[in-house]
C-alpha cells in the first residue's frame, strides 16, 4: 500500500524535548510515539489526510508540557510539534502526504520555488 522505504508498517515520532526546551538532550528525554499507517494508503488523498491527522495526534503527545502556561513556553512546544510533524511526513516519504502538509503550512509550489532561492 504505501512506499515507505525505512519501515512500511509505521512511524516513530521522536523528539529530544530536552533539546527544544533546554538546548541539549540526553536518550532518557526522548519521547516516542509509533504512528501505525500499514491500513492506509498513503498513496491516496485519503490516506494521506487520515496520517496526517494521525500524526499530528502523535505529535501533540510528544510535545506535550504540562507546565506550559506562558507565550515562551507555547511556543517552544509549537515549535517541537512543528518539528515532529515536519520529521514525520518527511520519514513517510509519500509525495501526496508531503504536498497535504505543504498545503497545511500554507505553502504553494510557487512560495516553494522563491524560498528555495
Amino acid at each position: 500500500m504505501n512506499k515507505n522505504t525505512q519501515n512500511p508498517n509505521r512511524i516513530a515520532l521522536a523528539i529530544a524535548l530536552v533539546a527544544v526546551f533546554a538546548g541539549a538532550a540526553h536518550a532518557d528525554d526522548l519521547r516516542q510515539v509509533q504512528v501505525k499507517y500499514a491500513d492506509l494508503d498513503v498513496n491516496t488523498a485519503t490516506g494521506a489526510k487520515v496520517l496526517y491527522q494521525r500524526i499530528n495526534r502523535a505529535a501533540d503527545q510528544v510535545c506535550e508540557y504540562p507546565e506550559a502556561r506562558n507565550l515562551a513556553v507555547l511556543g517552544k512546544v509549537k515549535a517541537c510539534t512543528d518539528h515532529a510533524v515536519a520529521a514525520a511526513v518527511g520519514a513517510v516519504n509519500s509525495p501526496v502526504l508531503t504536498a497535504l502538509y505543504e498545503v497545511k503550512m500554507g505553502r504553494t509550489p510557487v512560495t516553494q520555488l522563491v524560498a528555495a532561492r
